[in-house]
This record gives C-alpha cells, sequence and structure tokens, in this order.
C-alpha cells in the first residue's frame, strides 16, 4: 500500500500531462492595410523559437493537475496502476529478457538505444533543417516541439523522479525493489526522452505508418535498455508514459497558440463585407 502511494505521488505531476488546452477568447484584431494583410499572407510561416516558450511550457505542464477533469484523473489512474502492475512482473520480465538475450540481440540493443539519447536529437535536427530547407512548417513545428518536450520530461522530470526514487538498476539489485543511494533506475530516462520526440512526431503526422515507426521505434529503444540491464520493465513503461503525456501537451499547447486569426474590412468599393485571415506565427 506504502508503494502504490509512493509511486501515485511522484507520478502525479507528469503522468497525465494531458489537460486539455482551453485558448483564450480571440479578439478581433485591428483593421488593416492592403499592404499589411498581403505581407502577413506572404511572409513565412512560423519561425522557430527553441527556448522562447520554454519556461511557459514548463508551468503549464506543471500546472495541469490543478486543471485536470474526471477523465484526466482516470488516465492518471490508469497509468498508476499500469506502472504498479509492471513491478509486479518486473523479475519474471527480467528473466525473459535474460534468456533470450544473445549476440545478436545485444548488437541490436547497442545500435537502437541511442534512438533515447544523442541519436534523439539528431532526428529533431534533421527536421529542422528539412524545415528550414523546405519550407515545411510541420517540420520546424516538430523540431520545436521536440525539443522542447525533451528538455521537459527528460531533462527535468525524469531526473527529479531518479533522484527521488533511489531505484538500483537491474544490473546492480539484489532484487526489483531495491533503492540504492544514487540509483537512477525509475524511470527510465532514454523511454522518456525516445517517446518525447515519437509522440510529438505522431501527434503532428496524420499517417498511421509515421505513428508506428515513431512509437515502434520509441519501444525498441525501452527494449534496448532492459537488454542492456539498466532498466527494468516498469522503469521503461513508466518513461513511456511521462514522455509521451508531456509530447503531447506541448503539442497541443503550442497549436493553441500558433493559430492567429485577424479581422479587417473589405477594401474593395465594388464590395461591402469583412475578410478573417488565419495565419500561424
Amino acid at each position: 500500500m506504502k508503494k502504490a502511494l509512493l509511486l501515485a505521488a511522484l507520478l502525479l505531476p507528469t503522468a497525465c500531462a494531458t489537460t486539455r488546452v482551453v485558448p483564450a477568447p480571440l479578439q478581433p484584431a485591428p483593421p488593416a492595410a492592403p499592404a499589411e494583410l498581403s505581407a502577413a499572407a506572404d511572409g513565412p510561416g512560423p519561425a522557430l523559437s527553441l527556448f522562447k516558450d520554454l519556461e511557459k511550457d514548463a508551468v503549464h505542464i506543471g500546472a495541469a493537475p490543478f486543471h485536470w477533469e474526471g477523465s484526466d484523473w482516470a488516465k492518471f489512474g490508469l497509468g498508476v496502476a499500469a506502472v504498479g502492475g509492471a513491478m509486479l512482473l518486473d523479475q519474471d520480465l527480467k528473466n525473459a529478457v535474460d534468456r533470450n538475450s544473445t549476440g545478436s540481440v545485444r548488437g541490436i540493443a547497442n545500435a537502437v538505444a541511442p534512438f533515447g539519447s544523442e541519436y534523439s536529437f539528431g532526428v529533431l535536427g534533421a527536421f529542422f533543417l528539412s524545415g528550414k530547407l523546405l519550407k515545411n512548417d510541420k517540420a520546424l513545428s516538430v523540431a520545436e516541439d521536440g525539443l522542447a518536450s525533451s528538455l521537459i520530461a527528460a531533462g527535468v522530470i525524469s531526473p527529479i523522479l531518479k533522484l527521488t526514487v533511489s531505484r538500483a538498476r537491474p544490473s546492480q539489485a539484489e532484487s526489483t525493489f531495491d533503492r540504492d543511494r544514487g540509483g537512477m533506475s525509475f524511470p527510465s530516462g532514454h523511454a522518456t526522452q525516445a517517446f518525447a520526440v515519437a509522440s510529438v512526431i505522431a501527434a503532428h503526422y496524420d499517417s498511421p505508418w509515421v505513428k508506428v515507426a515513431a512509437y515502434g521505434l520509441a519501444g525498441l529503444v525501452g527494449l534496448a535498455r532492459m537488454e542492456q540491464g539498466e532498466h527494468f520493465a516498469s522503469d521503461v513503461l513508466a518513461g513511456a508514459l511521462i514522455g509521451t503525456a508531456v509530447g503531447n501537451a506541448v503539442v497541443r499547447f503550442h497549436d493553441s497558440e500558433r493559430l492567429h486569426i485577424s479581422f479587417a474590412p473589405s477594401m474593395n468599393p465594388r464590395a461591402h463585407g469583412a475578410a478573417l485571415m488565419f495565419s500561424l506565427r
């Protein structure tokens, strides 16, 4: 019972950072001259502001539980229950991974694991470069949202939980519930990072193949960390939930701020009316 309460308290700020974003009411913009409208319509798409909104994003994620509704608390409870259930199966799953470990499997694990660390930033860098070179606003948004999600989920939340829980890694633990000063097993930082990036990519692209590829690679990162003896299954699951929740929350929050609507009366003397212009910052 104590372990369940501790788990709930630790995952409260993160496991379900999926609170609905309700944009502030849109206010009509002052009438604009035709030249201004033309410049806005033909101007560049959203600029990549890597750190501009990071503090605002972090505050939004941290304050999310204060705005949760019943469905959000249900998701949180389900996430806590899933991680708690995985903890009960950690030893059996570790034994299964150990039994099926081979040289080839270890080689694949070593090749895949970096996608939860330095390779993931290479992926975001590729989105950034393609967005700049091809003038692709969606790719730029992926880079911006992915970096913000990574810094919040894997750079702040995961390290805090690691230091708080101090769970010993499988290669250092005598049992699955061993705590050790300086233990860094729970949650998996690699899984957190991989799923933060994967959830951002999946949120921006409707293709099911993109979603499967993104989440599939992130899942392989988690399995790779288990194969390397660095994490239990519950560590990976907790990291996956945190990364996914933060990634989706950041995308929704940014999308609510990217869309701008401006209002201007028609300047055509033969027609009377007004025009609404939608633009992305």
